[in-house]
């Protein structure tokens, strides 16, 4: 059945690309920047972080506490060049705070030709450092900043990133922030930063506290309780599409999204076909399947579900894997021309926010060395 829907698939992009040969080009690029994922690996850098963040991806499962590898740095440069040789096209850098470990960020540019690091901001990554920085972003107000983080982050990663063409920030919208997504945009379009966005999605620990209620800490569970937190419902989605529809229309030059993707991700929970014996999506493209693999910080692969593991699948909608969830058209991606189009153009916007191209950081990188000792 699978092969019957893809040669389904294949027929219908060829009628459009005859019938449209301008979209012939654009189906190349698109297959280019897919290509550019055909064998992706997860690195976690770092397992300790300087900030708090309320129901925290990483910190979700407190009964399985990260533990650091402490290998040495030479263990690590041997470690990404096997991984080079194996053919790893995209590096996901991700853990705790990847920043507070930059050697190991080091360690890996030579080996990869597109990266990712997932970052909050406060602490600026080397320039020598030649991947995207997706730089996590929970606040327009400073108080919420302050109040979701523990700490002062968006306005650092600001004064960090103003101008950096590697950064990106990534604006994860809860249900108690969305009233603040047009301060971000503008925020960002100030200091010559683009800006994406990210649904927050709870992990299944931060779900147990709640439906327990159980109390307040001093870490990753400060404010919510029962009644009060973050998750997005279906009410909420509905707003979520609608403010960030009209903020892509309102700046077009700061925001990376598209209006296909964001009809994609807002729909109503739960967003992917769960298996009804284990609650874990089938359809996601984030699943650690081979060749994908997932390395904590001791350079070992571990048999996770996907990028972000305690995240509860019913209730996830993480640009990761819904993005990663396009790579492929499906039968009503191709339905006719116009949803075919719009397919495209998710795959244009896909490239815009993972995608930092080596050659243009090579020459920016040069450029600021030459300054510098000018």
């Amino acid at each position: 059945m699978k092969g019957h829907y893809g040669r389904q698939i294949a027929r219908a992009i060829r009628s459009f690309i005859t019938e449209k040969p301008d979209l012939a080009l654009r189906y190349k690029h698109a297959k280019s920047v897919v290509r550019s994922f055909r064998n992706p690996a997860f690195y976690e850098i770092a397992t300790r972080c300087n900030l708090t963040c309320e129901g925290c991806y990483y910190f979700g499962n407190e009964n399985a506490p990260p533990t650091d590898g402490n290998r040495p740095l030479e263990e690590w440069q041997r470690f990404f060049a096997k991984e080079a040789a194996r053919g790893v096209t995209m590096a996901y850098f991700v853990g705790a705070e990847p920043a507070l470990k930059q050697e190991r960020l080091l360690a890996a540019a030579p080996y990869f030709p597109y990266g990712n690091i997932g970052t909050n901001g406060t602490v600026r990554i080397d320039p020598a450092v030649p991947y995207r920085i997706g730089v996590s972003i929970w606040a327009g107000e400073e108080s919420s900043d302050i109040e979701l983080r523990g700490g002062s982050a968006f306005r650092k990663a600001l004064h960090n990133y103003r101008g950096d063409p590697r950064a990106i920030m990534l604006f994860t919208v809860t249900q108690w922030t969305i009233n603040q997504v047009e301060t971000v945009a503008e925020m960002c379009q100030d200091h010559g930063v683009q800006l994406t966005f990210n649904l927050y999605s709870p992990t299944h620990t931060f779900q147990a506290k709640l439906a327990q209620g159980v109390d307040n800490d001093r870490d990753h569970f400060r404010l919510s309780r029962t009644g009060h937190a973050p998750i997005l419902d279906d009410a909420a989605l509905v707003e979520v599409h609608r403010t960030l529809a009209e903020t892509l229309d309102r700046f077009p030059e700061t925001v990376v999204y598209a209006h296909p993707f964001n009809d994609f991700i807002c729909t109503s929970h739960p967003r992917y076909e769960l298996d009804p014996e284990t609650g874990v999506a089938i359809d996601c493209g984030s699943r650690i399947v081979p060749p994908m693999r997932y390395y904590t910080t001791d350079l070992t692969a571990q048999a996770v579900k996907c990028c972000t593991p305690e995240v509860d699948c019913a209730h996830c909608r993480l640009y990761s894997g819904g993005w990663s969830s396009k790579f492929v058209p499906g039968i009503s991606d191709v339905k006719d021309d116009v949803s075919f189009e719009r397919w495209l153009d998710m795959m244009e916007t896909l490239g815009r926010i993972f995608l930092y191209p080596r050659d243009r950081h090579a020459e920016r990188f040069d450029n600021a060395m030459t300054k510098q000792m000018d």
